[in-house]
């Protein structure tokens, strides 16, 4: 937290923390909401003077003061006591609802009376924010969040139930068990299209076995007629393993002159997501011919290595579009045949920078003879990105010690663009302090990492 450490890590220094901590009693209603607010994240001595604010007559200063209590994650008795309080007995309906979304936040089991209360409020302001609150939620038990879920789907008002759906999706890597299933079949099957969209644009995120389970439900949604429901399902489907693709699923590609494009390009980024290539590669490669497809089609063979696409990708680097012709390059990469290394050193020359450098980066994943010299040459590329790219992958795939010696080899350092020079520089001289015996490249390389890590 902010205030661990020394002065400087604190939310705000000691001269400051004094000012505002005596500003909570200005005169000035605006200057003791502001110096709330500056107390966020500050020093915890700050709790005490903040409970006494909560008695503020003012209800733009005491909800100043909700928040920052919150923002200290620190879930003290005195504090929990102070905003049960408040979300009972103050009068601002504002007040109340960021008292509740505090309460959750810290401590969900000290929240559940004022939850449960809040979610059968005659006001409709009180339900959305228990079912916002809901959502931020930590520490409820799963057994009490699906009761609320539970309560909040019979609302009558759709809002309340598709923020109470939203928040049946797990926090902080929990998943919900199969006790959630009927909660997840009521959403889908709720009469208001936000609520089904809802259901599925948060049922990626739970457990396997639950997603499956609803598959066939989602998969009934595929040919729902509002598009947005139907291309939430398109993301959302799950399907076993090793089970084929289902046959409504196959329809979008099938069908090109009756299903809508933008629908098509999520099916194509779900058989990516779902990542086997043995029946999803042959079907992608037909719509590598469908200009508007391309792009998408590319990206997600970088993700199915299949030597089946060799040929085809090999093609695209001859694509006039920038991002088809480095996600071509990438996606050789991950399929690793030698076959792509000639048509990928022809291509460098010809292409942009931006292009350039995944090539580059590509080329960096075969061991061929071949490559070494493209990528020494690569340092003294005119693009400081691609310079850059070259340096890195240089480092990634040599030892220490073949670095100095690649050094050696090559021309004076300072003629080197500043990118690929420091970098080079300092990996040397990491490796005279470590010696021969450091280290060298460990782990899997991953072909997508290295296209975003070093722009």
């Amino acid at each position: 937290m902010w205030w661990l450490g020394d002065e400087e890590d604190r939310g705000v220094g000691t001269a400051a923390f004094g000012a505002l901590t005596a500003g909570l009693g200005d005169g000035d209603a605006c200057v003791r909401a502001a110096a709330a607010q500056g107390l966020r994240f500050s020093d915890p001595a700050a709790i005490e003077p903040l409970l006494v604010a909560l008695r503020d007559t003012d209800a733009d200063v005491r909800s100043n003061v909700v928040i920052a209590l919150k923002d200290f994650d620190l879930p003290v008795p005195s504090v929990l006591e102070a905003l049960i309080r408040v979300f009972h007995h103050d009068l601002d309906l504002e007040v109340r609802e960021n008292a509740l979304y505090a309460l959750a936040f810290l401590d969900g089991t000290q929240a559940l009376d004022a939850l449960r209360l809040a979610a059968r409020a005659e006001d409709l302001r009180l339900r959305l924010a228990a079912a916002l609150a809901l959502g931020d939620s930590r520490s409820l038990p799963e057994e009490h969040r699906l009761e609320l879920v539970s309560l909040m789907l019979t609302d009558t008002n759709e809002e309340v139930r598709e923020r109470a759906v939203r928040s049946l999706a797990p926090l902080f890597d929990k998943q919900p068990g199969a006790a959630s299933l009927p909660l997840w079949l009521a959403a889908l099957r709720d009469p208001a299209e936000n609520v089904r969209v809802a259901a599925l644009e948060a049922l990626p995120l739970v457990g396997q076995g639950v997603a499956e389970r609803l598959s066939p439900l989602v998969s009934e949604l595929l040919e729902d007629p509002a598009a947005e429901i139907s291309d939430a399902a398109i993301k959302a489907l799950k399907f076993e393993a090793g089970a084929p693709i289902p046959p409504v699923f196959l329809r979008l590609f099938q069908s090109p002159g009756k299903t809508g494009l933008h629908a098509r390009k999520l099916a194509v980024q779900a058989l990516a997501y779902r990542g086997l290539a043995d029946d999803a590669v042959p079907l992608l490669l037909p719509l590598l011919s469908e200009n508007e497809l391309t792009r998408e089609v590319t990206d997600a063979l970088i993700d199915l290595p299949d030597r089946r696409a060799l040929a085809a990708l090999i093609a695209q680097l001859d694509n006039e579009d920038d991002d088809c012709c480095a996600n071509a390059a990438l996606a050789l990469a991950a399929i690793g045949d030698s076959e792509a290394i000639e048509p990928l050193i022809r291509t460098l020359d010809r292409r942009e920078p931006y292009v350039r450098r995944r090539i580059v980066w590509a080329l960096s994943f075969f061991t061929s003879k071949r490559v070494m010299p493209v990528l020494t040459g690569s340092l003294s590329d005119p693009a400081p990105g691609v310079a850059r790219t070259a340096a890195r992958a240089l480092l990634e795939t040599l030892t220490p010690a073949q670095v100095r010696a690649l050094l050696s080899r090559l021309p004076l350092l300072r003629r080197l663009p500043a990118p690929a020079r420091e970098l080079l520089r300092g990996e040397l001289e990491y490796e005279l302090e470590e010696g021969d015996g450091s280290p060298g490249p460990s782990g899997q390389r991953l072909v997508r990492l290295g296209t975003t890590e070093y722009e």
